[in-house]
């Protein structure tokens, strides 16, 4: 991730919604923010607390800009005495972050009481499972308000000029459509050969789709490490390799480096790529007028314990910290960032996926939403060892499967590789 509101004011929007009673006495919120200061993200975020300000004139809040890398930022600045109200993260890593140590309030009583709007339980703003998923043992630690789901992003005019007229709903088909569009002379999909968290979703697609959505963790929690040598760990390595062997994965992009795959998806060079829905935002100013995006969800495996609609996420949400001084203030702002008019807005100006269901995605990533709308099961992030095992995740899952993804490693030293490491790392703990 890099990169028309109401016909009302949101000034209005504020006067209609339902927020709690706040201190009389001047209070000042300190938000340490993962957003960038240039971002379209961050330009929203400042609206809203000028917006929430204007509203509440006995309330301030202080941004903090610190990137991506906001909760070990927040991290440091608590071990030394530095007062922050409320944070933002990834949610997965806020699980296994800052909400596991224990350090974030839980939102149990306001979940469970009236939305933002006055409409029903404050939890049911969010797609279904999304707060379960941000769960620390049953516990909601933790406020989604954006999220991007993974999908198969394509150039819909490029799959058109091929004869492909409707997303391919299982695997055969989907091969069968990507050679229709080689066949035309543009290559089929895009990789980037050095962002192993993207290449690692071609594997837990099609592990899920094969085996079901609990096989990664269960593999992964298995301290023997023999669950990898499981048949649908060597099929789903050879599925996806044979997109290289088929040639649907051009030869140099074991060469490229971020974003130069995604910039030939820009040109109309390539026509799709397994990425979260974040990549029309980042190519807007470089597709010509007029780009046509389409979204598909991952393909079905036949015979596979898997579902077309189990779709996986990177979801981003608040926090209020435990030391807070101004519970209640902050507690309330974060139910203004949730509700609808504030969520438009997220999504009509920043063009970001956002956690409130009852919001409109911006065209550009209507179809994203889409997939979402007809989940029937909500992933996280590498299916949930992300939260659990994040050294693990990325040093031993995702690294030792772009190894094997690019043709460094066989198969079967993959398979051994991850026996041996994965005892190993329960060796260790």
């Amino acid at each position: 991730m890099r990169k028309t509101v109401f016909a009302f004011g949101l000034g209005t929007a504020l006067s209609a919604l339902s927020f709690g009673a706040l201190a009389q006495d001047q209070v000042k919120l300190v938000y340490w923010s993962l957003w960038n200061e240039p971002e379209p993200g961050a330009n929203v975020v400042k609206s809203l607390i000028a917006d929430y300000e204007a509203a509440h004139p006995g309330v301030t809040i202080e941004a903090v800009w610190n990137g991506r890398q906001n909760q070990t930022t927040v991290r440091n600045a608590l071990a030394s005495g530095t007062p922050i109200d409320i944070m933002d993260a990834d949610m997965d890593g806020l699980k296994g972050g800052l909400a596991g140590a224990g350090e974030l309030l839980p939102w149990t009583d306001d979940l469970a009481g009236a939305s933002p709007d006055g409409t029903g339980p404050f939890a049911d703003l969010f797609y279904p499972t999304l707060i379960d998923m941000s769960a620390n043992d049953g516990v909601s630690y933790q406020i989604p308000y954006m999220l991007y789901a993974y999908n198969i992003l394509y150039n819909a005019k490029l799959f058109r000029d091929a004869g492909v007229t409707s997303a391919p709903e299982d695997w055969d088909d989907f091969v069968a459509a990507l050679e229709k569009v080689k066949a035309t002379g543009v290559n089929a999909i895009a990789i980037e050969s050095d962002i192993a968290f993207y290449n690692v979703k071609w594997f837990n697609y099609l592990l899920e789709r094969i085996a079901g959505p609990d096989f990664l963790l269960k593999a992964v929690e298995d301290k023997t490490g023999e669950t990898w040598r499981d048949p649908a760990v060597r099929k789903a390595l050879d599925m996806e390799l044979d997109l290289w062997t088929r040639g649907l994965v051009p030869e140099e992009s074991r060469g490229y480096q971020w974003p130069a795959a995604q910039q030939t998806v820009a040109f109309g060079e390539t026509a799709a790529e397994l990425v979260g829905s974040w990549l029309p935002v980042e190519l807007a100013d470089t597709v010509e007028e007029g780009f046509e995006w389409g979204a598909m969800r991952f393909p079905a495996v036949k015979g596979g314990l898997g579902d077309i609609n189990h779709v996986e996420v990177n979801a981003f949400s608040f926090g209020v910290l435990k030391g807070t001084k101004h519970e209640a203030e902050a507690r309330d702002f974060i139910k203004f960032v949730v509700s609808a008019p504030s969520q438009q807005r997220f999504a009509d100006e920043a063009k970001i996926g956002v956690a409130n269901k009852s919001v409109a995605w911006a065209p550009e990533v209507a179809t994203a939403r889409q997939s979402l709308d007809e989940a029937s099961l909500i992933l996280p992030e590498n299916h949930g060892i992300k939260a659990l095992y994040p050294d693990y995740s990325t040093n031993v899952y995702e690294a030792l499967h772009n190894q094997a993804f690019l043709g460094l490693i066989t198969p079967e030293d993959y398979i051994e590789q991850m026996v041996s490491r994965t005892k190993e790392f329960w060796a260790n703990r």
